[in-house]
C-alpha cells in the first residue's frame, strides 16, 4: 500500500500540522481518505490545535501547562502552541512548532486558565533547542524553549527511561491544551480542556503508518470521539502514577484531523532512546549555563560594591 507524504500530515499547532490539518468536509473524510490512499497522497492534518472532546479544567488544575504565543500579537490570538514546565526556566513543546521561529519571535505565559485572563505570567524566550534529528526525518518532535525569567509554578516530571507502563495498550493518559474542539470548526477553546484517552500499542496503530507513523520516536494515544487537535501541538500528554502526580510520557505532534476513526492521535514518545538523550542532556547544559551567568553576576556585583 502506498505511504502518504509526511510532509502533508496534519501537524497541531496553530499554524502547521496540527495546527492546520487537512481541509475538507468532515462528513467525507474517510471516503477521502480511501480515495487518496489508492493514489498514495492521502491529505493529512498539520500540528495540532485544540482538544476535541473532553472537558473544561479548574483554575490551577494543570499548573504545568504552558500557553507558547507570538510575542507581536495579543489576547487569545496570540496563542498557537501548547507546551509544558520543563524546569523553572525550560519549557517542553514540539519542534514542529517553533523550528522556523527566533527567540524574540516568542513568549510562554504559565499560570493561565483562560486565554482571555490576567491571571498568567508572560516569559520572555532567550533560546530555542530544537532535536537536532528534527529538520532532517520530519520526526523527534521536540524542542526546548529557555525563558529569560524563572517560572513560578511546578513542573511537570519526566517519564523514566525504562518506565514502558505508560505506553502498553489501553493504558490511561490525559492530553490537554487550548486548541479547537472541533475539527476545522470554530476558534481555539479559550479555556483550558483536557480530554483522557487510552494507549495504542505500535502494532494497533498501523494505519498511521500511512502518514510516516515512527514507532522508535513516536507513539499513537486515542479515545472514542475525543483527540488533541488545532492548537494543542507541543502540549503534554501525561499519565498519573500511583500516589497521583503526574508523569509526562509524550508530546502532540501530529493527525489525521482531529479524532478520525481508526487514526489515533501521534505523540513524540519522550522516553525513546533517540529522544530522552537530547532533554537530559539540554537540560543540564542549560542548567550549567545559568549557573556559569549567576556566578558571573555575582562577581560583577562583588566589583561594583568594592567600587
Amino acid at each position: 500500500m502506498s505511504s502518504v507524504s509526511r510532509s502533508s500530515v496534519s501537524r497541531r499547532c496553530r499554524r502547521t500540522r496540527r495546527g492546520t490539518r487537512s481541509a475538507g468536509v468532515i462528513g467525507t473524510l474517510l471516503a477521502t481518505i480511501v480515495a487518496t490512499v489508492v493514489v498514495g497522497t492521502a491529505v493529512l492534518t498539520p500540528p495540532a490545535a485544540g482538544i476535541v472532546g473532553g472537558r473544561a479544567t479548574q483554575p490551577g488544575e494543570l499548573p504545568f501547562m504552558v500557553s507558547v504565543q507570538s510575542a507581536d500579537r495579543t489576547g487569545p490570538a496570540a496563542h498557537f502552541c501548547g507546551g509544558s514546565v520543563l524546569r523553572k526556566r525550560l519549557v517542553l513543546t514540539a519542534a514542529h512548532c517553533v523550528s522556523d521561529r527566533r527567540p524574540q519571535d516568542l513568549r510562554v505565559v504559565v499560570g493561565d486558565h483562560r486565554l482571555d485572563g490576567s491571571v498568567g505570567r508572560a516569559h520572555a524566550v532567550d533560546k530555542i533547542r530544537v532535536h537536532p534529528r528534527y529538520a532532517a526525518t520530519g520526526t523527534h518532535d521536540v524542542a526546548i524553549l529557555r525563558t529569560t525569567t524563572p517560572m513560578r509554578v511546578p513542573r511537570l516530571r519526566i517519564v523514566g527511561a525504562r518506565n514502558n507502563a505508560f505506553e502498553t495498550n489501553g493504558a490511561r493518559l490525559t492530553v490537554a491544551g487550548w486548541g479547537a474542539t472541533f475539527f476545522l470548526l470554530g476558534p481555539l477553546s479559550n479555556v483550558l480542556r483536557a480530554v483522557d484517552v487510552r494507549a495504542v500499542a505500535d502494532p494497533a496503530c498501523l494505519l498511521n503508518g500511512l502518514m510516516g507513523f515512527r514507532p522508535g520516536t513516536e507513539m499513537c494515544a486515542q479515545t472514542l470521539a475525543g483527540d488533541s487537535c488545532q492548537g494543542d501541538s507541543g502540549g503534554p500528554l501525561f499519565g498519573r502514577r500511583a500516589d497521583g502526580r503526574p508523569v509526562q510520557v509524550g508530546v502532540v505532534s501530529y493527525g489525521l484531523g482531529c479524532a478520525t476513526p481508526l487514526f489515533p492521535g501521534v505523540y513524540a514518545e519522550l522516553n525513546s532512546p533517540a529522544i530522552r538523550p537530547f532533554l537530559v542532556t539540554t537540560v543540564r547544559a542549560e542548567a550549567a549555563a545559568l549557573r556559569k551567568a549567576a556566578r558571573r553576576a555575582a562577581k560583577r556585583a562583588r566589583a561594583r560594591a568594592r567600587g
